[in-house]
């Protein structure tokens, strides 16, 4: 059950930086992709805690794959720390809570 409110704040934090991107710098594609990512990962973690575990999980983590690949180049190509380097980071760490946390939980 961790696994799913780290992915829940991790969801959260996304849309987050999603909305930042967009009042900082007008940039309406930082608030989709930022927005819809984050409703993504919220449902991921809502589907772990009310019983479909395996879904979650795949689905939790095929979007913090997708938002590492995506932030990854302006992080270390660019030596970009704001949003790049934030966004590996939280993107690595929930890649990791997901591995560790792989198994459904023996109960809920």
């Amino acid at each position: 059950m961790t696994t799913a409110y780290i992915i829940l704040i991790y969801g959260i934090l996304v849309a987050v930086i999603g909305a930042y991107g967009y009042f900082k710098a007008s940039s309406i594609p930082s608030l989709i992709a930022g927005v819809v990512s984050g409703v993504l990962l919220l449902a991921a973690a809502f589907a772990m805690m009310r019983g479909s575990y395996r879904l979650g999980w795949v689905a939790a983590l095929v979007v913090a794959i997708l938002l590492l690949g995506r932030f990854a180049r302006p992080a270390f190509a660019e030596s970009q720390l704001w949003p790049g380097g934030v966004m590996v980071a939280l993107s690595l760490l929930a890649v990791i809570a997901l591995l560790i946390g792989r198994n459904a939980p023996a109960s809920t």
